[in-house]
């Protein structure tokens, strides 16, 4: 009972220290970062948030990518 109650209060203690995940608009600016995370998430080698983030941001880079080709067809450059 000791044991479980010390090993509980030690995970609380690591999840209080852990670093705020990185937003949606950090991983769409930093798109190489994105993809190891979202590997890594894939890979349950990565949780939590920063997974849902990651995968918002390379989706969204993705969008960007497509939006400018999709301009591009209409340049007269």
């Amino acid at each position: 009972m000791i044991g479980r109650l010390v090993a509980v209060l030690a995970l609380a203690g690591l999840a209080a220290c852990s670093p705020e995940p990185r937003s949606a608009s950090y991983f769409e600016a930093h798109p190489d970062e994105a993809a190891k995370v979202a590997d890594a998430c894939k890979a349950g080698t990565h949780r939590g948030q920063e997974c849902v983030n990651a995968e918002a941001g390379v989706a969204a880079a993705q969008r960007t990518e497509r939006m400018n080709a999709f301009r591009k067809g209409f340049s007269k450059d």
